[in-house]
Formats: structure tokens, C-alpha cells, sequence
């Protein structure tokens, strides 16, 4: 029984929370010079009408320099949903936090303390764009993201979501089954 109520806790959560990461084109302007990066990964998670948006180990690159910035993570901001399509809008100060990705040690971003930026982003569960504008200053950066959310699969069976309908499915199951 007391698996019964921990499932139907855990379905629950599932409903309320939910996340999506969108595969993103970004174009990044600084005082006019302008650098674009493929494959940067932005993430929304909905509960309910509130949204949190991050932008995961940010760097700055110029030519061969690279400048990692940190993680930029807005959290809390009510969703306006209008047109087929989820607005969010956040205009306040925020402390960029440190990343994590192992091939920068140094991360730029917490030592500029608490930064004026401005959020616009539009998304549906299969499409993002959003501008993010962080002032320091004299310098504005501003960031540009469009993206899409990888398809899901359709494969009945396929329960690890890689497109593929074998062994690995399997073992999901097994591991789902044991571990609740």
C-alpha cells in the first residue's frame, strides 16, 4: 500500500513539474560585436502557471577566447499563455552562478555580484526564443536563443526515450519496478 501512495505522490509531482530542454542557436552581442554558438541547451520547467528558465554554463566567446560567464537561472516568473504560445517576462537583478562544465576552473559570472537583466523569452512544448539582456555598466550583452525541443518517441516500448525498442527498454522497466 505504501507503494500504491508513493507512486500516485510521485505521478502527481509529475503533472504539477515539468521540464523542457530546447536545443538552441545563440547569437551574442557585446557592444556591437557579435559571436554565434550552436547546441547551447536552455531549459524551461513549468509548475503550474510559473516558470523557471536556465541557460547552463554561459560562455563568452570571441574568436579563439573563450569567457565562461556561469549559469543564468531565473526562477519563479508567472507565465502569460496567449497565441498558442507561453510568455514569460522578467525584468530585475541577478547573481549569475558558478557552472559546472570540468574544462573551465574559473567561472566570471559570481564575481560581478547582483546584475541588472531583462528576460523576453516565447516558447511552446516544441519551440523557444528568448533575449536576455544583462547591463554592466556601460556594456550590454545580449543574448539571443532560438531553439527547438528534441521530438520524443513514439515507439510503443520505448521506454529509456532513444528511438530504439531493445534490450536497454528491458532493463529500464526492471529498474523501475525494483527501485519504487
Amino acid at each position: 500500500m505504501k507503494k500504491f501512495y508513493a507512486f500516485l505522490a510521485a505521478a502527481c509531482c509529475t503533472m504539477a513539474l515539468s521540464a523542457t530542454t530546447y536545443n538552441c542557436h545563440i547569437k551574442v552581442t557585446v557592444n556591437g560585436y557579435v559571436t554565434e554558438q550552436d547546441q547551447v541547451k536552455v531549459e524551461v520547467t513549468r509548475n503550474g502557471d510559473v516558470y523557471d528558465l536556465s541557460l547552463k554554463n554561459f560562455v563568452l566567446i570571441a574568436g579563439e577566447e573563450a569567457m565562461p560567464v556561469g549559469n543564468i537561472e531565473i526562477s519563479d516568473v508567472t507565465g502569460i499563455d496567449e497565441y498558442g504560445y507561453t510568455t514569460i517576462i522578467y525584468n530585475d537583478n541577478i547573481t549569475i552562478g558558478a557552472g559546472d562544465d570540468p574544462q573551465y576552473g574559473y567561472w566570471y559570472g559570481p564575481i560581478l555580484g547582483p546584475v541588472p537583466l531583462r528576460l523576453v523569452s516565447r516558447f511552446t512544448d516544441t519551440a523557444l526564443s528568448a533575449n536576455i539582456d544583462i547591463t554592466m555598466g556601460d556594456m550590454v550583452i545580449s543574448v539571443a536563443a532560438f531553439g527547438v525541443a528534441p521530438a520524443e518517441s513514439t515507439l510503443d516500448g520505448d521506454v529509456n526515450k532513444d528511438n530504439e525498442v531493445n534490450i536497454a527498454d528491458v532493463n529500464s522497466v526492471i529498474d523501475i519496478i525494483l527501485n519504487n
